[in-house]
């Protein structure tokens, strides 16, 4: 079992920055396994973002409609306290349109959006 967040992380992680692991296209099963290892909590968010626990939700809602979400964020290694936060979602594999309109309603209040045949994609500053 992994010991820090580090290790969970492995290669997602993008790049360290001063105090924080930046950490890009991490699974469903893996954010669950942070949570449920408490680095992180349900009501945990950036900003604007969305919860943790609604992006769990919502990348559960993907798996049902045949697609799969990533996400990215930040993680602050050094800390004591749960600290994991989601900053964006990517969706791939969406095959249907009234799937596309929820995605929009998820991230409604995003700073940037990309939505195309390819993949559905939103961010928060």
């Amino acid at each position: 079992m992994a010991e820090n967040i580090a290790e969970i992380l492995g290669t997602a992680i993008a790049e360290y920055t001063p105090n924080a692991i930046k950490f890009c296209g991490l699974s469903l099963k893996t954010l669950q396994q942070i949570l449920q290892l408490g680095y992180t909590t349900p009501s945990a968010s950036f900003n604007a973002t969305p919860t943790v626990g609604s992006f769990i939700e919502f990348g559960q809602k993907c798996q049902k409609n045949g697609a799969t979400a990533t996400f990215d964020g930040i993680a602050f290694p050094d800390k004591q306290t749960p600290d994991l936060v989601v900053d964006a979602i990517t969706v791939m594999g969406v095959k249907d349109l009234d799937f596309a309109g929820e995605f929009v309603r998820f991230v409604r209040g995003c700073d940037e959006m990309e939505i195309n045949s390819q993949k559905l994609y939103a961010w928060w500053d």
